[in-house]
Parts: C-alpha cells; structure tokens; sequence
C-alpha cells in the first residue's frame, strides 16, 4: 500500500481536529465569554509558502482589573485590524489568554466550517484511496 492515502489520513483528521478544536472554543467564548474593550498591540505574520496569515496579538483589561496581552489563535490575510487600533475583545474569565476579537471573524464560525470541510474531504478522499488500494 502506498503511503500517500495514509498521509492523507493524518492530514485530513488534523485539519478536522484543528476546525473542531477552533469551534468548541468559540462555542465557550460564545457561553461564556466576557466582552471588554482593548487593543490591538502588535500583528504577527506567520507564512506557509508563498501564503500567510496575521495574528493579532490583544491587550485589555479583566473585569477583575488584570491587564493581558495574548495573541489570537485565529488569523486573518488580510488582517481586520491594525495596531493601535481600538477592538472589543471577547475573553475566558477562566483563562484570560484565550481571547479572540469579538464579532463575525473572531467567533471563529468560518474558521471551522473550513478547516473541517477540507479535512473530511481529505480524510474521505484517502480512506477510499486506501481501500481500493487494499482490494
């Protein structure tokens, strides 16, 4: 059997894996979430190839009056924000680092739907390659 359906495998079910793990945390912050104003302080470019994508990194204030500056775990080309730039922030009261921006993008929604879209087509495409290699 060749490897690469089972490659596919393994990359399909982390991007399922990434896409869930994106939309269980947006459903918390959706629950649970405190919405306070802050800051974008700085963006961060991470690249793949010729592709990319801008992380915003946040500043704001706790409702308990701790100041936290953490970095998205969504990002964006092009990036919604610039620094200095005034957001609101969408933050677990529970784990003040795991903050998004608040609104469309920052729920995370589209974000998942394609991470796990691309995974399940991924991951089928190899489980049926695999198969018929194996008949």
């Amino acid at each position: 059997m060749s490897t690469v359906p089972l490659f596919g495998i393994a990359f399909g079910a982390v991007f399922a894996g990434v896409g869930i793990r994106v939309m269980t945390v947006g459903q918390r912050l959706r629950r649970h979430g405190v919405r306070v104003p802050g800051v974008v302080v700085g963006l961060r470019w991470s690249s793949s190839g010729d592709n990319g994508v801008y992380y915003p990194t946040l500043q704001f204030q706790t409702v308990q009056g701790s100041v936290v500056e953490t970095e998205s775990d969504l990002g964006s080309n092009p990036s919604p924000v610039r620094p200095g730039q005034q957001v609101m922030v969408l933050y677990d009261p529970e784990r003040p680092q795991r903050a998004r921006l608040d609104g469309v993008g920052g729920k995370g929604v589209l974000h998942s739907v394609l991470f796990l879209t691309v995974g399940v087509v991924i991951l089928v495409v190899s489980l049926v390659a695999a198969v018929s290699s194996w008949l």
